[in-house]
């Protein structure tokens, strides 16, 4: 039986797969033209950039960091040549394996921890070879990072010899800051160090890598950091595809940093320090016990501002900033609480205690509130009856003289060279007691201008960061810092440099340098030069006035004229040198600050003091102005006088 069967479908026709088949050739190859005219003409200069940027590269140059030298040419920093191992993470191995083997060499011959966690040899932190290394990678691949620094000899030897099985791996000779001088000029000099990721940003814009680049943190290598820093270069070469120079095409060397000369000598700076830490050592041996490790002592020129010593104890040794031991000793500094990182004589702020009077008496002589005659009596203390209270005597206020029986009549001279405190009492505060002469004083509105026309209450400007303003009070300031009036007794106490009232050391001796020199104001310095490398100058010495004191000469004249007695027959008569007419005054400031209390050195109502020295000679034609400041160092006649003595001794026997 026959079976019907459809018939079977139309097979497309093979001409019709043929055209679809050539239509996807066709489009493939458009396709692959189009994008080769991109690659070839359209994106030629970018590919063109990239090719060279993987073929040529600039290597920065540093700039030779500036010198500082003091006065005489002795250098106070220098440059030593060591090497620097650093790791290029772009130019690492891609294959994980090759760059682990490279890590564990690194890490066993330079003593680095591979592993995150570890501790170093050297102190270098926690953070392993390999973190630090694959974190570059991934934000600055062609950056170099710094391993270590410094290398010793013969390891960057070894690894320079290994180069071809360390591809990545750069050692570069640098230049390493020292400080020959050491403790005797830290505090002055400072340190350089790395740059902090906060500030790294701003250091960034003013063309540092923060990566690399070492500044100053401290002292003058931070004040003068624009002078010192010098100008990169940089080398231009051509490497193969592992990373290695094939030649170099071309170099714009560095221009080394500024050389300054300080004001500073050396030999005056030794005796000063020297002098000084011998009368801390001799206070404590007496005590029987540590009783003080903080002083300082200045040396000015006065009729320039030019500053030929500053001494801050307890020191530090800057070297150790620039040395592998920084981690394990930083904190050690930080912990100690005579806080030898700060520098005392420009940071630091204390009562000045009777140094402080020949200012006062300067502005009573200006003011006419008395003249070279004038004489006021010390019966050894004043009492101030209650202005509410005058009958209750329980209430009223006593103010004694270091003298309790008391100097009697004085005249201003007299009163210098004796620290009279009741006469001063008088001169700032007046006296108006019923039964007794009246006297009428300064008042606190007119001693504050003068305290400002000084200098105090304000930095001076010395190139040094962080110098303190130091503190001027008034009734303003009391009512907005403590809520109160202002007394007579606030005025009494301020007339002796007590109270309130705070000064840096810097502040006080430039005060009195400007008595000695008739009246000019200058701004302390201790940059005398700058020239560059070749020692041709950029800026040469020039004294900078800030004001002119608002004292007649004839009046600072009865204020030298005290302040001689002071030396010939008063209170500092410790401070006299045979043949050399010396001016001075002594000053012992009452004080208890939080290290005092945790000393146990306040106890009831019998407080530690301050010792103070100011002085000038020659006292007719003065050359130079010292001032020694010892904390708790008791009466300043006694610690502070001979102190400044072996240093005026030191500097006319030169």
């Amino acid at each position: 039986m026959a079976v019907f069967r459809p018939p079977p479908p139309p097979r497309p026709s093979p001409r019709w797969r043929l055209i679809l088949w050539g239509l996807f050739v066709l489009l493939a190859f458009l396709g692959m033209g189009y994008r080769l005219y991109r690659l070839q003409i359209l994106e030629s200069p970018r590919y063109r950039v990239l090719g060279e940027r993987n073929r040529l590269r600039s290597i920065p140059l540093e700039a030779p960091r500036g010198l500082l030298l003091d006065r005489q040419g002795r250098p106070l920093v220098r440059n030593d040549p060591v090497f620097r191992v650093e790791v290029v993470p772009g130019d690492l191995p891609a294959d994980p394996a090759q760059r682990e083997a490279i890590y564990r060499i690194l890490g066993r011959w330079l003593g680095l921890p591979v592993e995150g966690g570890g501790a170093s040899a050297g102190g270098e932190g926690a953070s392993g070879i390999r973190e630090r290394v694959e974190a570059a990678r991934r934000e600055a691949p062609f950056r170099p990072l710094v391993l270590k620094e410094p290398v010793d000899r013969e390891v960057a030897f070894r690894l320079l010899e290994e180069g071809e099985r360390l591809p990545g791996v750069q050692v570069a000779p640098v230049l390493r800051r020292q400080y020959p001088t050491g403790p005797l000029t830290a505090h002055v000099v400072g340190f350089i160090g790395r740059i902090p990721a906060e500030e790294a940003s701003r250091y960034q814009a003013a063309g540092y890598d923060p990566a690399v680049d070492l500044v100053g943190r401290a002292g003058l290598e931070y004040a003068l950091e624009e002078w010192l820093r010098g100008a990169k270069g940089v080398r231009y070469v051509e490497e193969d595809a592992r990373g290695r120079t094939i030649r170099v095409l071309g170099e714009i060397p560095p221009r080394p940093g500024a050389r300054i000369t300080l004001t500073l000598d050396l030999d005056l700076q030794a005796a000063a320090r020297g002098a000084l830490a011998a009368q801390l050592e001799t206070l404590n041996r007496i005590a029987g016990r540590e009783v003080t490790r903080r002083g300082v002592a200045l040396v000015m020129r006065p009729t320039t501002g030019e500053i030929l010593a500053m001494v801050s104890l307890p020191e530090y040794d800057n070297n150790l900033f620039v040395s592998p031991d920084l981690p394990q000793a930083y904190p050690r500094l930080l912990e100690d609480p005579f806080r030898p990182l700060l520098n005392h004589a420009v940071a630091s702020q204390f009562a000045p205690g009777s140094a402080f009077k020949p200012l006062v008496a300067a502005a009573a002589l200006q003011e006419g509130v008395i003249t070279p005659r004038t004489q006021l009596f010390d019966p050894g203390e004043i009492i101030v009856p209650n202005r509410y209270y005058p009958n209750d005597p329980g209430l009223a206020q006593r103010f004694f003289c270091w003298l309790r029986t008391g100097h009697g009549w004085q005249n201003v001279v007299d009163a210098l060279a004796n620290s009279c405190n009741v006469f001063f009492y008088k001169v700032a505060g007046g006296y108006d007691v019923p039964g007794e002469p009246a006297f009428e004083g300064l008042g606190i509105g007119r001693l504050v201008p003068y305290m400002k026309a000084f200098g105090l209450g304000r930095p001076t400007g010395v190139e040094l960061p962080g110098e303190a303003a130091g503190q001027v009070p008034d009734p303003e300031w009391k009512r907005r810092a403590l809520g109160e009036t202002w007394s007579t007794g606030d005025t009494y106490n301020l007339g002796i440099g007590q109270g309130y009232l705070l000064v840096t050391p810097l502040q006080l001796l430039n005060a009195i340098s400007a008595i000695a020199n008739g009246g000019i104001l200058y701004r302390p310095t201790l940059v005398r030069e700058i020239a560059d490398a070749d020692g041709q100058g950029l800026r040469p010495f020039q004294p900078e006035v800030l004001g002119r004191l608002p004292v007649a000469p004839e009046h600072l004249a009865v204020v030298r004229e005290g302040m001689v007695a002071a030396v010939e027959r008063g209170t500092a008569v410790r401070a006299r040198i045979p043949g050399l007419r010396v001016a001075g005054k002594t000053g012992t400031a009452e004080f208890c600050d939080e290290l005092a209390f945790r000393m146990g050195l306040c106890r009831g109502r019998r407080l530690p003091s301050h010792a103070w020295f100011v002085a000038f000679a020659p006292a007719e034609a003065p050359e130079v102005t010292v001032l020694v400041f010892i904390w708790n160092g008791g009466e300043g006649s006694q610690s502070a006088a001979p102190v400044a003595r072996q240093i005026l001794e030191a500097y006319f026997r030169r």
